[in-house]
């Protein structure tokens, strides 16, 4: 169980969490989940931001979510 934060070239060198065959390149910490590192690669990021953002202020923030993929994306 990762307890300290992965350094950028650590992510990169891992599979995303979710197992769906691509390259990490950020990590979460989730409190319900120990507060394990976990790694996710950009398009499992985009998806879990914009879930808890959806749950937290409905359809409110869609140009936040809209922006924010976007600019994951594009990199």
């Amino acid at each position: 169980m990762r307890r300290k934060p992965y350094t950028q070239i650590g992510i990169r060198r891992l599979p995303c969490a979710r197992n769906c065959g691509r390259r990490a390149t950020t990590q979460w910490q989730i409190c319900a989940d120990g507060r394990v590192f976990r790694v996710l690669c950009t398009e499992c990021d985009v998806e879990l931001n914009e879930m808890v953002m959806r749950w937290v202020w409905g359809g409110a923030r869609e140009d936040d979510l809209r922006r924010y993929r976007e600019e994951k994306l594009a990199a």
